[in-house]
């Protein structure tokens, strides 16, 4: 047992959550680790847990228990590991906190290491927000041209290998300058998002709802023709043009449909569906589709 006083003193000045472990039981822990548990004392924590790894939460990315193989111990794998290895716990304040974690073999005792866990939660969230911005629109939080660009391609593939119909929706507000301009950008921004959800509600899981630009969205439909593609979009004009908000302007909306057909080249689709929605832009009342 580890009972040198100068290495009990020295573990609680150190700020980063620490343990010492034989990989099965928590054999001291310094203030630091306590403090995040809302303990306060070492007989607490090995009442709540035996094992640490026991408050560890699994996420994708994150150190799981199913990683380890038959027999072996959650601290030798991580200690084998040439990266840093990631781990979730959940404080005494009901917070998920993200963690790498060190570990190291104290060698004048028999299987036992020291784990100090750094916490990185900061650098996690920063990196799924620019995980998200890569894909994400910021504003209606549905999918950008751009990843949309990347799904269309994967979804021509997809067609061309199973031979199932994709069609496409271009969705314009109409005249949203004038919301811009007569209510403020704080207005239009929120008729953009309460639109998006609203259109959100009422397509199916497997559609590719995106912001195409500005005013103007697209929605791609997998095994869809273009009857049920227009079918929709009537669906959806309606649904827009009825929808009522105490609190935000009335909209309508302009929607030209296109299928993507055998031989198209990759902007032919989007070309059709464009000129649809100028002719629906004209008359004023329908969808159209080319």
């Amino acid at each position: 047992m580890i009972n040198n006083s100068t290495f009990l003193t020295t573990i609680d000045i150190i700020p980063n959550p620490l343990i010492v472990t034989n990989g099965e039981k928590i054999l001291l822990s310094n203030k630091s680790f306590l403090d995040f548990l809302g303990l306060e004392s070492l007989e607490q924590l090995q009442t709540l847990c035996k094992c640490v790894c026991h408050l560890f939460i699994e996420y994708d990315g994150f150190f799981s228990l199913k990683d380890l193989k038959d027999g072996e111990l959650w601290v030798d794998y991580i200690y084998r590991q040439k990266e840093g290895v990631k781990v979730s716990m959940v404080s005494n304040q009901g917070e998920g906190k993200a963690f790498e974690v060190s570990v190291g073999k104290l060698e004048e005792y028999e299987k036992t290491y020291v784990v100090i866990f750094t916490d990185i939660t900061s650098l996690e969230s920063e990196r799924k927000i620019l995980e998200k911005l890569a894909y994400k629109d910021p504003l209606t939080d549905i999918y950008n041209r751009q990843i949309f660009n990347t799904m269309l391609k994967q979804a021509y593939t997809d067609k061309h290998k199973n031979g199932e119909r994709l069609s496409i929706i271009l969705l314009d507000i109409d005249h949203f300058k004038q919301v811009n301009d007569n209510y403020g950008h704080d207005v239009g921004d929120k008729v953009l998002i309460e639109f998006t959800k609203l259109i959100n509600q009422h397509i199916r899981s497997s559609d590719i709802f995106a912001r195409w630009g500005g005013e103007e969205f697209i929605i791609l439909l997998p095994k869809a023709d273009i009857d049920a593609a227009y079918r929709k979009a009537e669906e959806l004009r309606l649904l827009v043009e009825n929808f009522e908000d105490p609190y935000l302007p009335k909209i309508t909306i302009s929607l030209g449909v296109s299928e993507i057909l055998d031989g198209d080249k990759e902007r032919s689709c989007f070309k059709r569906a464009d000129k649809a929605l100028y002719k629906a832009k004209e008359t004023r009342n329908k969808a159209v589709k080319l």
